[in-house]
């Protein structure tokens, strides 16, 4: 995520080779090497000009208009947080660039410490790069003792690729990786050009073979509750897996934080209610 014109164009390239090729051979009926639409079809089915789209995905210094990313979203059937992102990365940077703190210095946010302190089932609280801020007891137990990771390496995305302890947590860490990839390409994408930020991508690019061809794919989104299933220990250990919902609450702020929480599924028994209260109460 080196800047955000370089961004777009991966994306852009990336969904392209993606999108469904025209059939026989499409505007020119030349034989296909490439997977996807080529440039000049995409070009053709927005109404823009070939030359002026290339330079777009070549990363170079145009500013579409909302009607042309309209356009753009639509031949590439993209879906709403696909199209937010496009939309995202597309601005034109702001005079003097965006002020971002560093992620060394990030607290939690009063108002969010306070509503971590009033949960009594596990939850954390984490910036829009993935670096944890404050947790309770409770995600301890569920998922790893953050307080004994180092603050450098206290990252959701870091860890789903090369903490032991937490990708041992989950039931299927296949699942977990490829969702944490997305959900961070969704929220991360307002930090392009951040140093932290390309330090940690470029770490995880050099040391993890999953997260590569993760990263590649430039599947972003922007998914606020969902199920995950954990394998637990202790009293709330029980047989078989553990499986809860989690729900996103969202700052209001221009920090972007955000707390998760931990819940039994609406759909679940008494047994997941016993298991999880009996995690949370081993954390005190």
């Amino acid at each position: 995520m080196s800047d955000r014109r370089s961004e777009l164009a991966d994306f852009l390239r990336g969904r392209r080779t993606r999108a469904a090729p025209l059939p026989g051979g499409g505007f020119t009926g030349r034989r296909r090497r490439t997977p996807g639409l080529r440039r000049e079809e995409l070009a053709q089915l927005a109404g823009l000009s070939v030359d002026w789209y290339t330079r777009l995905e070549q990363g170079r210094d145009v500013n579409p208009s909302r009607e042309t990313l309209e356009a753009i979203a639509r031949v590439l059937k993209l879906d709403e947080d696909e199209r937010g992102h496009l939309f995202y990365l597309a601005r034109p940077e702001p005079a003097g660039g965006t002020a971002r703190s560093s992620a060394r210095q990030e607290r939690a946010e009063p108002a969010m410490a306070r509503a971590l302190e009033a949960m009594r089932v596990p939850a954390l609280v984490f910036s829009p790069r993935f670096d944890v801020l404050a947790w309770n007891g409770a995600a301890c137990r569920l998922l790893v003792d953050f307080g004994d990771v180092p603050s450098r390496k206290r990252n959701l995305l870091w860890m789903t690729f090369h903490h032991a302890g937490y990708r041992a947590r989950y039931a299927d860490i296949g699942v977990i990786e490829r969702e944490a990839v997305a959900a961070f390409r969704f929220s991360a994408s307002s930090y392009v050009g951040d140093p932290e930020l390309d330090a940690l991508i470029a770490e995880l690019l050099e040391t993890s073979e999953p997260f590569r061809a993760l990263w590649a794919r430039h599947e972003v989104r922007a998914k606020v509750s969902g199920i995950k299933a954990f394998r637990v220990e202790g009293r709330g250990a029980g047989g078989g897996p553990l499986v809860l919902e989690w729900h996103t609450l969202a700052s209001t702020t221009s920090s972007r934080q955000k707390l998760v929480y931990y819940t039994t599924r609406s759909a679940g028994g008494p047994e997941d209610e016993r298991r999880l209260a009996a995690l949370c109460e081993d954390a005190g």
